[in-house]
């Protein structure tokens, strides 16, 4: 289980305690981060342009000609990640296919999941799949999903995501499981219990009790409508007598409350989801290992206009160099787009939402245009620096990245801190950190080119930063004096900080 209470807890109270990982959208929020500081000789580079590729392919699949247009990511470039992207209204709301590329910085783009396209209210147009983003859950679900993880490796697999939440009061905790995250079941549904998060724009309104969970702590419990706040959650509890009786008793205004990240296979756990970059739930299933593998009924899906009926397709997969494949297709069935994605050199893929949802973008040209607004797209976004995984002592801390800059590699710093068991603190108006470790304290002040190690100030090259609200300076110079080792893999882009 992946834990993000530190997503609901304050800059300072983040900065004495637990991972700091689901923090990372929030503007208040103030994390730390350290850099590698790589020697010149041993850079790494980053991957050549060319990591997203196009075309249009005529197939032939069950007797017909097709003319397919497709995508081809090498996700391994550290200048891309892989994202699902949803409407900047929020959750609910749709957007204009080029509107979410422009904002997301996309190179290359298709549509996602299938969600309540003809809902009259534009407000309530939820996503039908499961939605997640470095290790952050956006919408709850179970499907068939393309998951990009934490080594950068694409896969297919059928899971349940969701949230279990521990509140614990007097020091007693209790724990329960919301029906699902950013979504309403009706108003009939007196019995549901809803997560929100910040990316659920909207008033919750609807009928219930609201929790508000703020810096880790619930700081409101009231009927009224409430919005999510930015440091926090909202719990949606409805009026039903279960609720009344054996869920809202064990909620107090003060009670601490921490939310864990479930994903299960088959009513297996899997661990690491905390470390996947992207996951998009839909469905059915295409291809598995090569070979066509279409069980619409086993991926919950019944209605004719996907399970029998030709119409326009997205897909999306991988090939068998493990690069990200993505698709759309006039007038194909399900087992024509199964055909077709076997031409196209894939081995896994299944079926995204289509119709008139379905788009096709890369390197600044639409090659399908879909012919209305979308709730959500699977986007590749381009940086201008190569993107760092960073893992401590073989761990991948999930929701962390660096960047290099010159000859320097600025990594996040946050979960060394944690690994470490180091005493620090944090001042916020010298904008400063100071850390003890053994018989070494460090002084590191953002913009300063000085770092103060036992009295003495010593140069270096790039100076701590704040960048989206995280503190970055130097890890090299940091590494060598708490002792610690770096070692770098060049396929992952990832540095592997070895404590002592």
């Amino acid at each position: 289980m992946n834990s993000i209470l530190d997503r609901m807890m304050s800059p300072m109270n983040r900065l004495n305690s637990g991972s700091g990982t689901r923090f990372r959208r929030s503007a208040a929020a103030l994390l730390l981060g350290t850099s590698v500081l790589l020697a010149a000789s041993s850079l790494p580079q980053a991957a050549a342009a060319g990591s997203v590729e196009s075309g249009k392919s005529q197939v032939k699949a069950n007797g017909k000609n097709f003319s397919v247009s497709w995508v081809k990511v090498d996700v391994t470039d550290p200048r891309l990640e892989v994202m699902p992207v949803t409407a900047a209204k929020g959750i609910g709301y749709d957007e204009s296919f080029s509107s979410m590329i422009a904002k997301s910085g996309a190179v290359a783009a298709v549509n996602g999941t299938f969600f309540n396209a003809y809902e009259k209210d534009a407000s309530i147009r939820y996503p039908n799949g499961l939605l997640l983003h470095d290790g952050n859950l956006l919408h709850s679900g179970e499907n068939q999903s393309i998951i990009v993880d934490g080594n950068k490796a694409v896969d297919i697999r059928k899971v349940n995501m969701s949230f279990s939440v521990t509140v614990t009061h007097s020091g007693k905790p209790y724990t329960f499981s919301p029906w699902g995250t950013n979504k309403d079941y009706g108003s009939g549904q007196t019995d549901q219990v809803v997560w929100f998060t910040p990316e659920f724009k909207s008033a919750i309104d609807m009928n219930g009790t609201k929790v508000v969970v703020r810096n880790g702590l619930i700081t409101e419990i009231t009927p009224n409508a409430v919005y999510v706040p930015y440091d926090g959650f909202v719990c949606l509890i409805g009026n039903s007598s279960n609720n009344r009786n054996n869920l809202l008793p064990n909620l107090h205004v003060g009670d601490s409350v921490k939310a864990d990240l479930e994903v299960t296979e088959n009513g297996q756990d899997i661990q690491g989801a905390d470390t996947w970059q992207a996951a998009i739930g839909a469905g059915p299933k295409l291809l598995t290992n090569g070979k066509v593998d279409i069980n619409p009924s086993r991926d919950g899906y019944s209605d004719p206009k996907i399970t029998k009926q030709a119409a326009m397709r997205s897909f999306v997969g991988s090939d068998a160099a493990g690069k990200l494949v993505m698709g759309t297709v006039n007038g194909a069935t399900m087992q024509d787009l199964a055909e077709i994605a076997l031409s196209l050199g894939m081995t896994d893929a299944m079926n995204l939402d289509g119709g008139a949802s379905s788009g096709l973008y890369a390197n600044g040209s639409m090659l399908t245009t879909p012919g209305r607004a979308l709730s959500n797209a699977l986007v590749v976004k381009r940086y201008y620096n190569p993107q760092v995984q960073v893992a401590v002592d073989g761990k991948l801390a999930g929701g962390f990245k660096g960047f290099i800059s010159g000859d320097t590699t600025m990594v996040p710093m946050r979960p060394l801190l944690d690994a470490m068991n180091a005493n620090y603190k944090w001042d916020n108006t010298a904008r400063s950190l100071t850390l003890k470790q053994g018989d070494v304290e460090m002084v590191m002040t953002v913009g300063n080119y000085y770092i103060r190690v036992n009295g003495t100030d010593y140069w270096v090259p790039n100076p701590p930063a704040l960048i989206d609200n995280y503190l970055y300076v130097p890890l090299r110079f940091t590494a060598e004096h708490i002792g610690a080792e770096v070692k770098w893999d060049q396929r992952l882009y990832r540095a592997d900080i070895i404590l002592p």
